[in-house]
């Protein structure tokens, strides 16, 4: 089983977890899977004779050659991407503050002063049951709870978390959020 400690030193950035990286795979190869197909059944076709009363016969090779490389491409790009965007996605209980770093090209920082942490929420869908995560919202002084059907424009968001892990950043985070609203009260 995975360590979920989450108490961590200061400038300690973690990843959301190796099932997390599963998931965004999944979910971003449907276009190499859809190709993939399409390969395999142009390959049959052309095995089983299918393409040779055509005009097309002879240029059937190339379209059986030109799918292949056309899914390799893809795989290897979307996955170079998914990766990358997982590798770049990072978050880090600093002293004051939980800190949320994410993007490949255009990285972006946000910081939750743990004294406007409100409420932290783990929800999960069912297919975010069968992967083993959690979505973690993060509910700030300030910030409304977005309506049923409306987008989350809340910065303070992990999409997508080991639940353990989930779990655990949840417990520390209401924590230190009551110490730092203890603290500035007195």
């Amino acid at each position: 089983m995975e360590n979920t400690t989450v108490v961590q030193p200061a400038s300690a950035y973690r990843k959301l977890g190796k099932r997390t990286l599963w998931l965004m795979l999944s979910a971003q190869m449907v276009p190499s899977v859809i190709i993939f197909i399409a390969a395999v059944v142009l390959l049959i076709a052309q095995g089983n004779g299918v393409f040779s009363k055509t005009p097309f016969a002879a240029w059937s090779s190339y379209g059986v050659l030109g799918a292949w490389i056309l899914f390799f491409f893809v795989f290897v790009i979307t996955f170079l991407i998914t990766y990358l965007s997982y590798a770049n996605y990072l978050f880090m209980l600093d002293d004051d503050a939980l800190k949320i770093r994410r993007g490949i090209l255009s990285k972006e920082e946000t910081a939750i002063p743990y004294r406007q942490i409100q409420d932290v929420d783990i929800e999960q869908s069912i297919s975010d049951r069968m992967w083993g995560v959690a979505r973690l919202a993060i509910l700030t002084a300030g910030h409304e709870e977005p309506k049923e059907g409306e987008g989350d424009d809340s910065e303070g968001v992990l999409p997508a978390i080991d639940r353990a892990l989930a779990e655990s950043l949840q417990t520390e985070l209401l924590h230190r959020a009551d110490i730092q609203r203890t603290t500035v009260a007195s």
